[in-house]
């Protein structure tokens, strides 16, 4: 973001210069996040988003931040072209798998979905500034494999940061209204009995049938672990969106 400049007198001698830093700043910059063109996207082409909280803020899977997550969520499933087929909530960032005619409509579909989120959270907070201060990150999915991994990613994150049991679902994602499991886990394991966001029906041919090319998903698998996770995790323990499991 272009910062506020004090300056004392006016001084035109090194205008657009050589100076290091100098030139038009890219519109809307923020920090984390490269503002790089974002891959093209084919209309039957879902998308795996990644929208990530800013530092230091309550996480997003207790009591009523949960509770304003999945309002939200319901509340966009099927809104300014953008379709949310499953979601996952963690504790500083969301896990969407969404379907959209075009970019145009992702980017109006997000905005509908954050800024009012954003705008609830901070007074749930009792705070002001940015909620979202990074661009979210998507990925095209193209093929069947990519759409069986991100489903897996997304319905089983909840493993992937210990916060659920290997043999249990996550309550604070779409997991326990996903017909594609290989056994139906058992939802009454959970200890609350899990509120779950109204989700749009999937319409693409890769998130209906192509991803089944690859077999239904077990319950015991785990989300690919990345180049950084080479650290011991803590134990497992079940979360739950209700603030009274905390």
């Amino acid at each position: 973001m272009r910062r506020k400049d004090q300056q004392l007198e006016f001084d035109f001698r090194q205008h657009g210069g050589e100076r290091k830093g100098a030139g038009r700043k890219p519109k809307n910059a923020e920090p984390g996040m490269p503002h790089r063109q974002r891959s093209k996207k084919k209309r039957g082409e879902p998308l795996h988003i990644t929208v990530r909280l800013a530092d230091g803020l309550p996480s997003l899977r207790r009591g009523g931040a949960a509770t304003l997550v999945l309002a939200a969520l319901s509340a966009s499933r099927d809104r300014q072209g953008i379709r949310i087929i499953h979601y996952s909530i963690q504790k500083d960032h969301l896990h969407l798998l969404v379907e959209a005619e075009d970019r145009e409509c992702v980017a109006r579909g997000m905005n509908a979905l954050l800024s009012p989120l954003a705008r609830a959270l901070n007074k749930l907070w009792g705070r002001r500034g940015k909620v979202f201060p990074e661009r979210y990150h998507d990925e095209v999915i193209s093929t069947p494999t990519q759409a069986r991994n991100a489903l897996r990613y997304v319905l089983q994150n909840g493993k992937k940061h210990g916060v659920v049991l290997p043999s249990a679902i996550d309550p604070c994602s779409s997991a326990p209204v996903f017909d594609g499991w290989m056994e139906r886990p058992s939802i009454p394991s959970i200890p609350a009995a899990p509120v779950v966001a109204t989700v749009a029906p999937a319409l693409t041919w890769l998130l209906t049938t192509g991803w089944r090319r690859h077999g239904l998903l077990d319950i015991r698998e785990l989300p690919q672990r990345n180049k950084a996770a080479g650290r011991p995790r803590r134990n497992p323990a079940q979360s739950s969106c209700r603030a009274s499991s905390r």
